[in-house]
């Protein structure tokens, strides 16, 4: 008895739910159409378009403004749908070890796993101007080593030629053909 008297009360339970779907279904296909259809709208809508393109602008939201990578703080990346404080952080946190961005295709380099760097570029901007370059002769094997797009290798190459040649610019680099021409691109914007 306990056994089926449970049973009618979940069929009893679900055929409300099922009348409540069906009342729903209803309202949604026969009632607000023949509102819609009678210029009854005022009960449903908040307000009325006047034109398939007011429509289109009450249901889209407004562009937003790209945001400049080498001066934004967390708050304004934060309001990046995607991008959270952590990946705030990633991003502010590399700019620094590199000395700023000089192409937005650079946040790739974060392989932030949730958020989609080639469908938001459009969200970024960059201006190389405000890349702080760094002169090789005032910086510490440390500080250069620190730069992410050298490797410990790299780094000593550099500053042998340094000993070698006592000064040492991205000129010498170049003409001296001390490190490879992928890397040297890669280093010009940060480097005197």
């Amino acid at each position: 008895p306990k056994l089926l008297n449970s049973g009618v009360m979940l069929l009893y339970y679900y055929e409300k739910k099922g009348l409540l779907v069906l009342l729903l279904l209803i309202v949604a296909f026969i009632v607000i159409p023949r509102q819609i259809k009678h210029k009854k709208t005022d009960a449903f809508l908040l307000q009325t378009p006047h034109s398939i393109a007011d429509s289109i602008r009450m249901t889209f939201p407004a562009e937003q403004e790209p945001i400049e990578l080498n001066s934004a703080d967390s708050t304004t990346l934060v309001e990046i749908r995607g991008i959270g404080p952590y990946y705030a952080a990633k991003i502010i946190r590399y700019r620094e070890r590199l000395g700023g961005y000089y192409r937005t295709e650079q946040l790739k380099e974060l392989r932030m796993t949730y958020f989609n760097v080639d469908s938001s570029a459009h969200l970024f901007t960059v201006n190389p101007g405000l890349i702080r370059k760094k002169d090789l002769n005032t910086l510490t094997f440390k500080e250069v080593l620190r730069h992410p797009y050298l490797e410990y290798e790299d780094v000593k190459l550099i500053f042998n030629a340094k000993n070698k040649y006592k000064k040492i610019s991205m000129d010498t680099l170049e003409k001296r053909k001390i490190l490879p021409v992928y890397k040297l691109k890669k280093i010009k914007p940060y480097f005197m």
